[in-house]
């Protein structure tokens, strides 16, 4: 799979890739899954206009028929709304079907810091096959960190370190759209059960720089102080905690002083999972909408239907 993949990006215009990684059940293993399936690629580009008029020369069949429109239109689609994320979808090449995803790498910047969207950071909290890193190493391992805090406000004192994983990975589909209708309903717990180790050796870097607020043997023990809530609270992406500002009943209060009566409240991990929640709702919710055009009327039916049709399936295991 990794000569495969390396092989196919070649294909495209590579001197515009500062960031590339491969994810979803056509790379890693998941539960119930026994077809074929379509492998995702992300590529985090330096110029989106130039891949995008480059790309429409090279592979000018990957798009539909708004390619006609020219570079600038398809660049300005990509990033007005939704994840400002532009995916080409159901591509062969050397019979592997996948599609991709092109974001510029100021919004891939702005969402692992602040969690603008949570759509490609939230990608990046399970395993991924990595392709390319010029430099961005530091950047994804501070979306991890964050993944970390988040999922900690939200889990009691012990727990399994499964139940972790679940929760880590369960971050970016809180709220979305697409789990409301379209998705298989054991997704997250399919992702986690067979990747264990992966996780878990993603994870580990983190987990050590947290010392005494963590310990993971048989089974995790979270500090779960008054302080340690706070320390959580503190290390949240910006624009959650701007969510959680914005949304809290007094107005008066600057936003250290929110932090710490929050960290009071007993249904803190209630309050940050419904911040969480409306992240992932619009982003996701818009991104799909922006598939109608940028895939095609053919392509986003099949695509629908695929999606339908393991939600329905998943319904019955």
């Amino acid at each position: 799979m990794f000569v495969d993949l390396n092989r196919i990006i070649t294909k495209f215009p590579t001197k515009h890739l500062v960031y590339c990684f491969a994810y979803g059940s056509g790379v890693f293993q998941q539960a119930g899954r026994t077809d074929r399936a379509m492998v995702d690629l992300i590529f985090v580009v330096n110029n989106t206009h130039d891949f995008h008029r480059e790309n429409l020369t090279i592979n000018p069949d990957h798009y539909s028929s708004i390619r006609y429109l020219g570079a600038s239109v398809l660049s300005s689609v990509q990033t007005s709304f939704g994840a400002n994320v532009y995916f080409n979808t159901h591509i062969t090449v050397d019979n592997l079907m996948f599609k991709y995803g092109i974001i510029d790498v100021k919004d891939f910047r702005q969402d692992l810091q602040s969690w603008y969207t949570l759509y490609i950071a939230g990608r990046l909290h399970k395993p991924v096959l990595m392709l390319r890193d010029e430099g961005l190493s530091d950047l994804v391992m501070h979306n991890l960190r964050s993944a970390v805090h988040a999922a900690l406000l939200q889990l009691p004192e012990q727990f399994s370190e499964i139940d972790l994983y679940t929760a880590i990975a369960g971050l970016s589909y809180r709220g979305d759209f697409r789990m409301i209708i379209g998705e298989d309903k054991n997704k997250v717990a399919n992702i986690v059960q067979p990747q264990i180790e992966k996780f878990r050796t993603l994870y580990t870097p983190v987990f050590k720089s947290m010392g005494d607020r963590l310990s993971i043997n048989s089974f995790v023990e979270q500090d779960k102080s008054l302080e340690s809530k706070l320390y959580h609270l503190q290390r949240l992406p910006q624009n959650l905690k701007n969510i959680l500002f914005r949304s809290y009943k007094n107005k008066l209060m600057n936003n250290d002083r929110i932090l710490e009566d929050l960290a009071k409240q007993d249904d803190v991990s209630k309050i940050v999972r419904n911040g969480i929640c409306r992240i992932v709702f619009y982003s996701s919710l818009m991104q799909s909408i922006k598939g109608i055009p940028t895939a095609g009327l053919l392509k986003s039916v099949v695509y629908s239907y695929s999606k339908l049709n393991k939600m329905v399936k998943s319904m019955f295991l």
